[in-house]
């Protein structure tokens, strides 16, 4: 992971909203595609997965994460806003690349509720995502990457430190939700943490990969 000169002016936070999108809908609906045409799979299990019980009421923090995506937006800045970007087009890329190379196999058994509207919402979910692109959960790579970028744009601001308490909560909120409604296992949260981990060290403000570069023109 080589490291170009330092950047000029911090790319706009729609740009990269832009970005993300383009990124995600290029790679992520075909990397499902081809992992389901795949002759192997793999599991990636623990033996935690196995004690994981499936609580339909999560679907709502599950569906949280789309608000909290927005929340960048008017808490992070611009420079931290720009690394995120950065940060969140390798992610989408490097997932993709891993979900087509490693296709994995959902543990949990997709059986619908039977009270609603858990029914038809899983049902729905079901239909539009077949359960390969596991490892590394995007759910929270995108969710924790956003919080590491909020807090670190707020910490020093000593009358926010409450806020960013409340962002860690929001965000280990989703990731126990990617499991308690059988999305997710526990190896596809922890692979997604590393690499947030690896992306927060490796592209940060004022600092390009020499790959994004060439990306963003």
């Amino acid at each position: 992971m080589g490291f170009s000169r330092p950047s000029g002016r911090p790319r706009g936070a729609w740009f990269w909203c832009a970005w993300i999108l383009v990124v995600f809908y290029a790679t992520y609906p075909l990397a499902n595609w081809l992992a389901s045409r795949r002759g192997r799979r793999y599991d990636f299990l623990t033996p935690w997965d196995g004690l994981i019980p499936l609580v339909p009421e999560w679907i709502w923090v599950y569906f949280s994460f789309f608000v909290f995506l927005l929340l960048p937006l008017a808490l992070v800045d611009a420079e931290e806003l720009d690394a995120l970007g950065r940060r969140m087009v390798a992610a989408t890329l490097f997932c993709a690349l891993v979900f087509v190379l490693f296709p994995a196999n959902l543990a949990f058994a997709r059986s619908l509720p039977e009270a609603e509207p858990y029914r038809s919402i899983f049902g729905m979910m079901f239909a539009v995502d077949q359960p390969h692109n596991l490892l590394p959960s995007l759910h929270i790579v995108y969710s924790t990457g956003c919080a590491a970028a909020i807090c670190k744009s707020q910490w020093s601001r000593w009358r926010r430190t409450w806020l960013c308490a409340l962002i860690a909560l929001w965000a280990l909120a989703i990731c126990a939700s990617t499991m308690l409604v059988h999305q997710h296992h526990v190896l596809d949260v922890v692979a997604a943490l590393l690499l947030v981990a690896l992306l927060q060290w490796g592209i940060r403000p004022g600092r390009r990969l020499n790959t994004m570069d060439s990306a963003a023109g």
